[in-house]
């Protein structure tokens, strides 16, 4: 099933519950309108926090859109990844020296170690674990420094790919006979 159908019908659901059936489109639009509206909105934001180095704020907001990974493996997936890297350079950042490195390799290692044998059957402990060894070697304050600043770019083009596909799931909705909604105004006005 096409993921903005799923979406589409999930919500749409609790519309028509006991109401009229003008009534419940109305509301129905509405919502799948101001959501369109506002998922633009939090992208921008998102993208605005990268582009200032805002990791913290942008790792605390992308919380916003979790709701999303219900509906495509793609937006799960870049989901759990950009939330992954956003939460290791926000940690990182906070105490960016060597040792601050190391004692969150070891951290991220207690939590995680075990999974280290997935590293070659999944795509995410891949991911994760390219990070860590990479972070684990690192032994000098300008390998750090080369490190996060690597790593912000590795977020801030996962975070490109996911807007893609948070723009597709919003376009594929339009193809769910969207009336009154004028998807392609809604995305204009955000710009």
């Amino acid at each position: 099933m096409n993921s903005a159908k799923s979406f589409r019908e999930y919500y749409e659901v609790s519309f028509f519950d006991g109401r009229d059936n003008a009534e419940a489109q109305k509301l129905a639009d509405e919502f799948f309108t101001t959501f369109i509206h506002n998922t633009t909105q939090k992208i921008e934001l998102l993208e605005s926090y990268l582009s200032k180095g805002d990791i913290d704020l942008f790792y605390d907001s992308i919380t916003e859109l979790k709701y999303l990974i219900e509906f495509s493996d793609n937006l799960s997936r870049y989901w759990h990844l950009i939330r992954g890297y956003s939460g290791a350079l926000s940690k990182l950042k906070a105490e960016m020296t060597v040792k601050g490195a190391k004692n969150l390799y070891a951290y991220y290692y207690s939590k995680y170690g075990d999974r280290r044998l997935l590293r070659d059957e999944h795509w995410f402990e891949k991911k994760r674990w390219e990070f860590l060894d990479e972070m684990q070697n690192i032994y000098f304050e300008d390998d750090l420094r080369k490190f996060f600043q690597k790593y912000e770019q590795v977020l801030s083009e996962n975070m490109k790919i996911y807007t893609s596909f948070i723009m597709m799931f919003i376009i594929d909705l339009e193809t769910w006979e969207l009336p009154n909604i004028s998807i392609s105004h809604a995305l204009k006005s955000n710009c």
